[in-house]
Parts: structure tokens; C-alpha cells; sequence
């Protein structure tokens, strides 16, 4: 070749950096993670997964304790037992039987809680809640014994006497 250049096989020589710019940089910087195969889960989803089973745990175990007394409990015994009392009845047994008879305002007044009578006419009592009674004459006052009831019953009725057919209905 005449005045021209041979050209022979040598070294091969740097690509320029403009060569470069067409294929994407290869770092792996924090801001960018790495591709996976499967995503992520949705932000939050794990939490509150977590948070849902913490308030179930929790009101299970706060039901458990609530409950342990009561499940605990003899059912065959409901308050401690009583110290023995002269005479024979428990000091917290039920109190007995009021039972009276006798003579207020001119009427003759009998019975006992369950069956009241003046005049041998029944009167009807109501126990209340609280252990207190309320008649039929007056319902609007309560008192503390079937006795008492009975007293203020003839109080309130006056001369007149109780009706044989009991209570109306209201």
C-alpha cells in the first residue's frame, strides 16, 4: 500500500465515555433496592396484623382473669360459714317468722309475712327489694315488718273495711 497506512492488529483501545452512556449504570445504591421476585407487602398490613392479635390476646386474657373467681367458686357454697349462736340458729340465717296477733285502733290484726289479716279480711302485701312491705291500701309508702304494713292499713282505712274480692287489677 502506497503512502497509506497499514493497519495491523494491536491492542484495542478504550471506548470514549460517550460509548458508555448508553448502557445503564449497574450500582446499587441504598435508594434503589435490588429487583426481588415477589414484592413487598403493603406498607402497614404486617402492623397491623400484629395489632389485631395483641387486642385479641389481651381481651382473652383480660376475660380469663375477670373470670377465674367465678369459675373458682363452690356453687354448693355461697357465703362463709356462720359461727354457731346459743339457741341454735345461725346469725346469718334467715330471721324468723314474724307472727302476730292483735288489737290496734279497734281492729283485729293476724298473721304472719305471708298472710296478713284484719278483721279475718286478707291484706295483700308486696316484699320489696329492700326488704321492706307495701299494701294494697297504701303503695306508696313502704314500711319495715308485715306489722307495720298491717297498722298503717287500719290508719288508712279508717272505719271502712277491706273488700272480700282482693285487689283490682289495674
Amino acid at each position: 500500500m502506497a503512502g497509506g497506512t497499514k493497519l495491523e492488529p494491536g491492542p484495542v483501545e478504550a471506548r470514549p465515555a460517550e460509548s458508555l452512556a448508553l448502557v445503564p449504570p449497574q450500582s446499587h445504591q441504598p435508594h434503589e433496592p435490588p429487583a426481588s421476585p415477589m414484592p413487598p407487602p403493603p406498607p402497614g398490613r404486617t402492623r397491623r396484623l400484629f395489632l389485631r392479635a395483641a387486642f385479641a390476646l389481651g381481651a382473652i386474657g383480660g376475660t380469663a382473669a375477670a373470670l377465674t373467681p367465678i369459675l373458682r367458686a363452690d356453687p354448693r357454697r355461697t357465703t362463709a360459714p356462720a359461727a354457731p349462736v346459743p339457741g341454735g340458729v345461725a346469725a346469718d340465717g334467715p330471721p324468723p317468722a314474724e307472727r302476730f296477733d292483735e288489737m290496734y285502733g279497734g281492729r283485729h290484726i293476724r298473721g304472719t309475712e305471708a298472710d296478713v289479716r284484719i278483721d279475718g279480711r286478707p291484706l295483700h302485701l308486696m316484699r320489696r327489694a329492700d326488704g321492706s312491705y307495701v299494701s294494697v291500701v297504701n303503695h306508696f309508702e313502704s314500711f319495715p315488718t308485715a306489722l307495720a304494713t298491717a297498722r298503717a292499713a287500719v290508719d288508712d282505712l279508717g272505719g271502712t273495711q277491706l273488700s272480700l274480692a282482693g285487689p283490682a287489677l289495674h
